[in-house]
Formats: C-alpha cells, structure tokens, sequence
C-alpha cells in the first residue's frame, strides 16, 4: 500500500465511519457535489455529471468558468475516491457487497435539484467509467486491518512491519551500547582498586620495616 495524501486519508476516515450498511460510494462524495449529481448507467457503461442551474438559457461566461472548473475539481477527487476503493479492496483492507435484484439499473447520486434546469458534462474515459460502474452501487465493509490501519496513522502493514524492526533494532543497539559502556566502566574500577591495592600493600611493608629498625 502505498504513501496516502491528506485527502485520501479523509475518505478513509468517511469510509471507517460509514461502515456497513448504506455505506455508498454515494454517501463517501455526497458532501462534495453541491448542486451537482452523478449519474452511472452499468447496463451500458456511461456515466456523466449533472450541474443544477437557474436559467439554462441565460448562463453568464463567469457562470461557464466555474462550471469548468467544477467539472474538473469534481472529476480529480471522484476518480480519486474511485481508484483508493479499487485499492483498498485489492490490499483486502475492505470487502464490497452487491445487494438487491436492480443493482444494474441506473443510478444517480448527489445533490442537484431535479426540478431546476441542469447542464451535462458526459465522462469519456472508459476506464474511469468501468470503475464508477464497478463501484456506485456496492456496500463498503472494512475489516479489522482497516481500523488498524487507520488507527496507526494509514501505516500500510509493510511500513507497519518495517517501523517495528527498527524499534527493535534500536532497542537491541541501546543494550549493546549500554553493556559496552558498563563494562569499561566495570574494568576500569577492577584496574583502579587493583592499583591501589598493590600501592597499598607496598606501603605497609615499608612501615612495618621501619619499626622494625
């Protein structure tokens, strides 16, 4: 797994707390799409944004630049989401469930206003398409891996694994460090108390060969 960005770290939290039921690719991205749905026909591999406007005839050029720059901004973190979905469940870090008899037809997920004029903008790449289709209407349930990895920081079990050797590692270096030191320690007082024995020893015997004179 690799290195997750701060946005992606976000999804992940969403889909933590979503788990279970009702837990949507939908639900994940509904709180980006203000005045703006998603639309994904499985049947025949389509799919295309719906932007909610107030006068389809009447749309200023500064009206256009933000429904482009929409478009785009949209597009990124919705094929972000996409593509960490696919991820996550190839790691076994979440399972997917298809429920009900109708999970082909289409289906449409956001917040425009149905009773409001809309402008379309059809996706054309076929496989961010197929991911939409693979996704939009499957159920997300984490495992307990998952809320590992979320607890530790979105850690993949690698670096997980690699972060515990070098603890272990460093751990096992410090009591050789501190062995080391306390062994010169240990010979350097055995040496300093043997000399002061020999000394000591010498010193008595030439008093004791004064008083003897």
């Amino acid at each position: 797994m690799r290195i997750l960005n701060s946005s992606e770290k976000e999804i992940c939290r969403r889909i933590l707390k979503g788990n279970g039921a009702n837990n949507f690719l939908g639900n994940i991205v509904d709180s980006e799409l203000k005045g703006i749905c998603i639309y994904v026909d499985r049947n025949n591999l389509q799919s295309h944004l719906i932007f909610t406007v107030n006068d389809i005839n009447n749309i200023s050029s500064e009206e256009y630049e933000k429904l482009s720059e929409a478009t785009g901004s949209i597009t990124a973190y919705i094929l972000e989401v996409v593509n960490l979905i696919n991820q996550l469940e190839k790691e076994g870090y979440i399972l997917l469930l298809e429920r009900g008899i109708n999970s082909m037809e289409p289906s449409k997920f956001g917040r425009c206003v149905s009773n409001l004029p809309s402008i379309e903008h059809h996706f054309v790449d076929e496989n961010f398409i197929q991911l939409l289709c693979n996704y939009s209407n499957k159920e997300i349930y984490t495992t307990e891996e998952f809320n590992r990895f979320c607890e530790n920081n979105f850690l993949a079990r690698d670096e997980q694994r690699f972060q515990k050797q070098m603890r272990f590692t460093q751990i096992a270096l410090a009591i050789a460090i501190a062995a080391l030191i306390f062994n010169i320690i240990v010979n350097f007082f055995v040496k300093k108390n043997d000399v002061v024995k020999i000394d000591k020893a010498q010193l008595e015997s030439i008093i004791k060969t004064i008083k003897e004179l």
